[in-house]
Formats: structure tokens, C-alpha cells, sequence
């Protein structure tokens, strides 16, 4: 008794940077109308956290895929690590220009 499902090549995860973009966006707008180190800490801790997950989960399939993405997708990498590198600043006292 052959299963097909086995047989059948699986088609290779493409990364989609849509999610971290999100994630990192809503910490960011958080950011924006809260402070830093207020009791939205509990709201903002966790979807950085998820983000950082996504973000490693998509820089591996990245790597596995040699780099093949949609130039969107391209304009949601780079978005995404702008996000992060803007939550690290705020985080870390930096003031914004």
C-alpha cells in the first residue's frame, strides 16, 4: 500500500517577511503613543520576542531558498530589520533625530 503524500515532492517554504514587518510595526506604534518602560512592557515584550522568533524562522528559509524572493518581499526584509533597529534604539535610550 503506497501512500501518495509521501511520493510526491513537497514544495520548498518561501520566507515572507509580512509577519515580522507587522510585529515589529505594532512595537513600534506601541512605542509611539507609550513609553518605553511602562506597563505596555507587557504588550511590547512579547510580540519583539515573537518577532525576533520570525525573524530567525525566515532568515533560514532564506538561506535554504538561495536567496529567491519577490521584490516585495525584499521591501519587507528591509522594512522589518528598519523596524527592529528603531526598537533597539528606543530600548536602549537612543535618542531619534
Amino acid at each position: 500500500m503506497n501512500d501518495p503524500t509521501y511520493s510526491m515532492p513537497k514544495e520548498k517554504q518561501k520566507p515572507g517577511w509580512s509577519l515580522t514587518m507587522l510585529l515589529f510595526g505594532a512595537v513600534n506604534a506601541v512605542f509611539a503613543f507609550t513609553g518605553v518602560w511602562s506597563w505596555w512592557a507587557l504588550l511590547w515584550a512579547p510580540l519583539l520576542a515573537i518577532g525576533f522568533g520570525a525573524m530567525v524562522y525566515e532568515w533560514r528559509l532564506l538561506t535554504r531558498n538561495k536567496w529567491r524572493m519577490s521584490a516585495m518581499e525584499w521591501v519587507f526584509l528591509t522594512m522589518a530589520h528598519v523596524g527592529l533597529a528603531a526598537i533597539l534604539a528606543a530600548i536602549l535610550g537612543i535618542p531619534n533625530p
